[in-house]
Parts: structure tokens; C-alpha cells; sequence
């Protein structure tokens, strides 16, 4: 549990202004959406290019719709 919410704290840190790595190419692959009533579930790979990060990232997403409003409620990503 405690390494979750260091992940957690990463991802919402580096997506700050002003912080976390900046990239020069954000290319998306392989981008697939699978509806479910309410909820939608959204996989891809990312390939990134920056001076502090170049590589691939396998990304998972669960968004669900709540009071006409979508948000994410779980996710993963892997190398």
C-alpha cells in the first residue's frame, strides 16, 4: 500500500506545472478503448522522447462517469 501511494504522489507531482520531465515527442500506439456501460476502460503504449526520459510505457485507465462527469478512478502503467 505505502509503495502506491509513493507511485501516486510521483505521477500527480510530475504533472505539477513547472515540473517532472518535459519531453520533445509524445507518441501514442496501440490505443484501445473498451466501453462498459458507466465506465471505460483505455489501454495503450506511449513511446516518450526527452532529456530526461526516452522510452516506452505501457498505460492502463479506468474512467468512470459520475454526475455527467468522467474521471479516473484507477490505472496502471508498466515498462
Amino acid at each position: 500500500m505505502f509503495e502506491e501511494l509513493l507511485a501516486k504522489r510521483k505521477v500527480v507531482e510530475a504533472h505539477r506545472p513547472g515540473r517532472g520531465p518535459k519531453f520533445t515527442s509524445v507518441e501514442l500506439r496501440r490505443v484501445q478503448v473498451t466501453e462498459h456501460g458507466d465506465a471505460v476502460v483505455v489501454t495503450c503504449i506511449g513511446h516518450f522522447k526527452g532529456p530526461q526520459f526516452t522510452g516506452a510505457l505501457k498505460f492502463m485507465r479506468v474512467w468512470l462517469k459520475k454526475a455527467d462527469r468522467w474521471q479516473i478512478v484507477a490505472g496502471s502503467i508498466h515498462q
